[in-house]
């Protein structure tokens, strides 16, 4: 005498399991795509304070010294919200697909799982 599987049930198993490869893909998405976007970053595209391009814009400040320090101080708070913009648009770039893909994959099984349990 063979035990048969509900449908359901085998329905939910191959989910299951094609949940797990989704989880292997969206973290091979998020290492290969990660690394590639954050290493394409320059120390100018950072414009953090030891960059070429930051190091020009300061040399430029003239007048007295309470002037040069207003010049280089907004130069500077400048660079650092532009270095972190690029790094944030790239991790959200980054996330964004594998996020989009898992929420929608929880979607599917939390449905699987109902039909499976009632």
């Amino acid at each position: 005498m063979t035990h048969r599987i509900h449908p359901l049930e085998r329905l939910h198993h191959r989910l299951r399991l094609l949940g797990q490869v989704l989880a292997i893909l969206c973290c091979a998405w998020i290492g290969v795509v990660g690394q590639a976007m954050l290493s394409e970053l320059s120390p100018n595209a950072l414009e953090h304070h030891r960059s070429p391009a930051v190091k020009e814009r300061l040399a430029s400040c003239e007048g007295e010294f309470s002037q040069r320090f207003a010049c280089a101080d907004t130069i500077l708070l400048s660079g650092e919200r532009n270095g972190a913009s690029a790094v944030f648009a790239r991790l959200g770039l980054t996330l964004m697909l594998p996020s989009i893909a898992w929420l929608m994959w929880r979607r599917v099984m939390d449905k699987a799982e109902t039909l499976v349990h009632h």
